[in-house]
């Protein structure tokens, strides 16, 4: 019987931490949002002034810079739309990702 107990506990140890494990994704630094946000805002100052390959180049360097996450998947969005022509999605993408990263 405690033989049995034991062998529930530790059941029930190593699942715990298999779930904690499987649940630590990448975490992007605090330098790294601000050096995405100030990329982001670099997108948007071209996008304003007509320059597209700029600001798709500037949303591209975001783009590496960023970890896994919502705000990555909209700097995606945005590359996408930009590439589509849609300047105004473009930036509604980024806006979306500023708010994210907390600018």
């Amino acid at each position: 019987m405690v033989q049995t107990f034991k062998i529930a506990i530790a059941m029930a140890v190593l699942f715990g931490v298999g779930l904690i494990i499987s649940n630590v994704g990448p975490i992007a630094s605090a330098s790294d949002q601000e050096t995405a946000n100030k990329q982001l805002d670099e997108a948007l100052k071209s996008l304003d002034s007509g320059d597209n390959a700029g600001a798709e180049g500037d949303l591209i360097e975001a783009n590496s810079t960023l970890a896994e996450g919502q705000a990555k998947t909209e700097v995606g969005d945005a590359i996408t739309a930009l590439q589509a022509g849609n300047i105004t999605g473009a930036q509604m993408e980024i806006e979306a990702a500023q708010g994210l990263l907390g600018n």
